[in-house]
């Protein structure tokens, strides 16, 4: 909390001026801004991968959902193939906050709150074919990560923390090519523009030492925060290496990617406390950059005609979200009494992601010329330490578990996914996570709001078809 002391050009001897002015400048800069990386996506995409629990590094020839995860696996196709795709994500979320010991020895308890947001519903479309070039195939697609929504009430105990990002949406356009040299090695590249707009409700504290207390709802801020770039341009490369006629390697790396907004927007209501009544900020436009990281991912898998089983493990390097910076377009609070007007100036905000990993087991079984089944197993470590632990950077360790099938009828396959996302209660007794106040450099003042019980738990459904033409 102490760099944020510094984005004043101006300073006062007055407290309540000074709580007033802070609160009010840049409380959704500072809080809202943040959950924008934190909402992470699960380790699966598309039906059937997910079903067979991500296990798709070392694909089968052919499988256009080898454009995110192997574009290699995109070789020797024989057809042009349409793909469609419709997910269902749902996250069910319980949070217990601490209790807090006042000032006179009592103790504040709190109400248990749940996520309220409705399942996302995550589309994807890929096409994709041979070319008229010897063993060199294509593939384009349009898709969205899967991740689950987040709604909480607003004057709920975890306000502080956040209240809203449903109406967020993120996606890939991605193009790539696999050519195949010779029977045994395939190899791939793409490219991708990365898109997202972003929103995010969250509330901060206005008060100033002198009178009420840090959780009076009177005092408290509302701000919602908009981030969108069309244009972030990224790229995924492959490779697919046949040992023996049973035993395939892949490999592929995906590089990191980001949303940039050089005019993300914040708009405010103010507390309804009389010490706010004539404050206001003078331009709600902020530049703010969200980085995403890269990853590296490894597949073996054992094929025979009947079935076929893979391993693979993903690599996450999430400590590369380091900072946010947020960069005011030369935003002032206005009327503060006993002030005037204070500018805000660039906002530098410590994050501690980790770097973090996934293990994939998966496989199907041909039941019959019609159908086959789909099975898998995901484990990913969470990438985000006790003490940055909250409902705003929401991702314990996970265990999903998926079964699906796939139904062919000649020239049209039809797709079903089925996914429990097991994520085990954490307790969380040692957090750093506090209110916003920047008035309180010493957090002498702010109170910590993330410690207590999460209790989550995820499901997925899903609907693929895929035509050959």
């Amino acid at each position: 909390m102490r760099s944020i002391y510094r984005f004043f050009k101006q300073e006062s001897s007055s407290s309540i001026p000074k709580g007033v002015a802070v609160t009010v400048l840049v409380v959704a800069l500072l809080w809202s801004s943040p959950a924008l990386a934190a909402g992470f996506f699960l380790p699966t995409r598309g039906v059937s991968p997910t079903a067979r629990g991500g296990a798709s590094i070392a694909p089968h020839d052919g499988d256009l959902h080898s454009l995110w995860y192997n574009p290699a696996g995109l070789a020797h196709q024989s057809e042009l193939s349409l793909r469609l795709d419709t997910s269902v994500v749902g996250l069910h979320v319980v949070h217990q906050r601490a209790p807090r010991q006042m000032d006179d020895g009592s103790t504040r308890s709190y109400v248990a709150v749940r996520n309220e947001a409705p399942p996302n519903v995550i589309p994807g479309v890929i096409v994709g074919g041979p070319t008229p070039l010897s063993n060199l195939s294509w593939a384009f697609g349009a898709y969205t990560p899967y991740s689950g929504g987040g709604s909480y009430p607003i004057d709920g105990p975890q306000r502080y923390v956040l209240v809203d990002k449903t109406g967020s949406a993120m996606g890939f356009l991605h193009l790539a090519v696999a050519w195949e040299p010779t029977d045994r090695i395939a190899l791939g590249a793409g490219i991708q523009n990365f898109m997202g707009s972003l929103r995010v409700v969250t509330v901060a504290s206005g008060y100033a030492g002198i009178f009420g207390d840090p959780e009076d709802e009177d005092l408290d801020l509302w701000a919602e925060t908009t981030v969108t770039d069309l244009l972030s341009l990224s790229g995924n490369v492959g490779g697919l290496f046949r040992l023996t006629d049973q035993l395939h390697l892949g490999a592929s790396f995906q590089l990191p990617y980001a949303l940039n907004d050089a005019a993300a927007t914040i708009d405010t209501r103010m507390p309804t406390h009389p010490a706010y009544d004539r404050s206001e900020v003078t331009d709600n436009r902020v530049r703010l950059r969200v980085d995403f990281p890269w990853e590296a991912r490894l597949g073996l898998r054992w094929a025979q005609q009947e079935f076929d089983v893979e391993l693979a493990v993903v690599y996450e390097h999430w400590s590369m979200l380091d900072e946010l910076v947020v960069e005011p377009h030369g935003a002032q609070v206005t009327n503060v009494p006993g002030i005037g007007d204070m500018e805000v100036n660039t906002i530098a905000i410590p994050y501690r992601f980790r770097n973090t990993f996934s293990a994939h087991l998966g496989g199907r079984y041909t039941l019959n010329p019609t159908v086959d089944l789909l099975a898998g197993y995901v484990y990913e470590r969470s990438a985000v330490p006790d003490e940055a632990y909250s409902l705003f950077a929401l991702d314990p360790d996970k265990h999903q578990l998926s079964a699906g099938a796939a139904l062919s009828f000649g020239s049209l396959t039809l797709e079903l996914m089925g996914a429990a996302i097991v994520m085990p209660t954490r307790e969380i007794t040692t957090s750093e996570v506090r209110q916003v106040n920047p008035s309180d450099p010493d957090d002498e003042l702010t109170l910590v709001v993330a410690n207590g019980t999460y209790r989550h738990f995820g499901y997925m459904g899903g609907l693929g078809l895929r035509y050959a033409f």
